[in-house]
């Protein structure tokens, strides 16, 4: 009888599937036999080891639920360039055509109030037209920004009250002045929109300057926990499961987490969002002083140990430090009760109280110890210029000097004296300047003794030369509010180039 081929294979696979099917020639165990993960393990692990372990989970499970990811989008116009624009001809008009196009951001934040208040950083939401906020059950919410504040990275933001009148569950603060380096904390957060993820690790500083810049109130608290894009607002707690503080930035060569990363201590985020929800703006101390840390050789001089302390070069007349006594030549080493480190320390310290605040301030004058009571003013706007003009308008004092309140500037007649502090000769003509300590030209570092040679407003066509500060005060008083002008500046053989914004209401808040 023929049989075909593939009636044989079709046989024999039928042979073979009953064979296996009655388990004759089957050669795996049978199920249960094996004990699967049956190894031993250790009789008595270390009670430190699980009780660290316990913790970590205890604060994550704690703090999840008032943890929330930030998703942020605006529009924006980019150009569209067509594949086949390169091959023709310029005749055929601009190859770039803009278009409309939605650009998508986030970050991470956490509920600070039951209200619905929550506190991230401002540059993730800054400039945004739509913010939603995804809490820890997935339900998503649109949120209003309450206010920004650059200068310290914080953003306060408001979520829509709750159905059935319910509340929040929000965060609870430690004292971040008493954080402890080497101490342990958490970092929870949104990093590549990976939703909640937690990270481990110690408090490596405290008081960190470097980095920011020049307008920036930083004391960073300084961690190794993996913090990457997207962490950005998230809390730093403790294993106390209290915040400590914001996280704000990374140090890194790849865009990736180094092992270097930055947070907001919160002390000072509360500071902040306390004047956003009460007044609108945030309101700065201010001394009317320049300053600069206390060199080595000074230090030893003067027995102070580990440099600290910050040096005041000098006191503005009719400012808070002039009223209470401070001096050139002082060292404040303590700002009530606490310890100034340097000269951004200081700042900060003073910065962070409110105007109005009256505290001792511990100096080491003439090589003794003395305390004085200071009252701190208030620093105006963007611009920090100690008064509330809105516009440029010069004043001349009795020394001479005119006062360009807008632009934080100080003209003086340029005198011989003038002359071998700046370090010129008689061949530069113009005005000595002096910046008003906190503006914008002080944070652009325009100290003392810089000449003022050239100026251009909106309205020059080039660079005009400047032959006395009266002519520049007379020319930079007519400049309004908002308005730009251009500054060529030297000292010595230095030369300088100076863009500022006049201060108007628009650039207060």
């Amino acid at each position: 009888m023929k049989v075909s081929l593939l009636g044989v294979l079709a046989l024999g696979a039928g042979l073979s599937q009953a064979a296996v099917a009655d388990g004759k020639n089957d050669k795996r165990p049978v199920r249960g036999s094996l004990h699967l993960g049956g190894g031993s393990s250790l009789a008595r692990p270390s009670a430190g080891a699980l009780a660290l372990s316990e913790a970590f989970s205890s604060v994550a499970k704690h703090v999840s639920p008032w943890v929330v990811s930030v998703y942020t989008s605006r529009t924006v116009e980019a150009p569209s360039i067509s594949p086949f624009l390169p091959f023709l001809g310029p005749e055929f008009g601009n190859q770039a055509k803009p278009e409309s196009r939605k650009q998508e951001g986030g970050g991470s934040g956490f509920v600070v109030d039951p209200e619905g208040y929550v506190l991230t950083n401002a540059h993730v939401v800054k400039d945004m037209e739509e913010i939603k906020v995804e809490l820890s059950d997935r339900t998503r919410l649109d949120a209003q920004v309450v206010g920004v504040d650059e200068k310290s990275d914080v953003a306060l933001l408001k979520l829509p009250a709750r159905k059935g009148g319910g509340s929040y569950v929000s965060a609870s603060f430690a004292d971040s002045d008493s954080l402890r380096i080497g101490e342990i904390v958490l970092a929870i957060g949104n990093p590549f929109l990976f939703r909640n993820t937690v990270t481990m690790g110690i408090v490596s500083a405290t008081g960190r300057t470097e980095g920011a810049s020049r307008d920036a109130y930083a004391d960073y608290i300084q961690t190794d926990a993996a913090v990457n894009p997207g962490n950005s607002g998230g809390p730093l707690v403790n294993l106390r499961g209290e915040v400590v503080g914001i996280n704000s930035s990374i140090w890194s060569r790849s865009g990736g987490y180094q092992g270097i990363s930055f947070a907001i201590p919160i002390n000072q985020a509360r500071r902040i969002a306390e004047d956003l929800v009460y007044d609108g703006k945030v309101s700065r101390g201010w001394l009317g002083v320049s300053i600069e840390d206390v060199d080595p050789e000074l230090a030893e001089a003067l027995g102070i140990e580990g440099r600290n302390g910050a040096k005041i070069v000098q006191v503005n007349p009719g400012t808070p430090a002039s009223r209470a006594g401070l001096q050139a030549g002082d060292v404040v080493l303590s700002v009530d009760g606490h310890a100034v480190a340097g000269s951004a320390d200081l700042r900060n310290r003073v910065a962070s109280l409110r105007p109005n605040q009256k505290v001792p301030f511990r100096l080491l004058r003439d090589g003794k110890e003395t305390t004085v009571s200071v009252t701190v003013g208030r620093l105006k706007g963007d611009a920090a210029s100690a008064d509330d003009s809105d516009d440029v308008s010069s004043s001349q004092d009795a020394d001479g000097s005119w006062l360009l309140k807008g632009l934080g500037l100080r003209l003086s007649e340029l005198d011989a004296k003038g002359r071998e502090r700046a370090k010129v000769g008689k061949e530069v003509q113009g005005a000595l300047v002096k910046a008003l300590p906190g503006s914008a030209a002080a944070e652009k570092g325009v100290t003392e003794d810089w000449v003022l040679t050239m100026l251009k407003g909106p309205d020059d066509k080039g660079f005009q030369p400047v032959g006395s500060a009266k002519a520049a005060a007379g020319r930079l008083e007519k400049l309004a509010p908002g308005g730009m002008v251009a500054l060529k500046l030297q000292k010595g053989e230095e030369t300088r180039l100076v863009g500022l914004r006049v201060a108007g209401a628009k650039d207060r808040r």
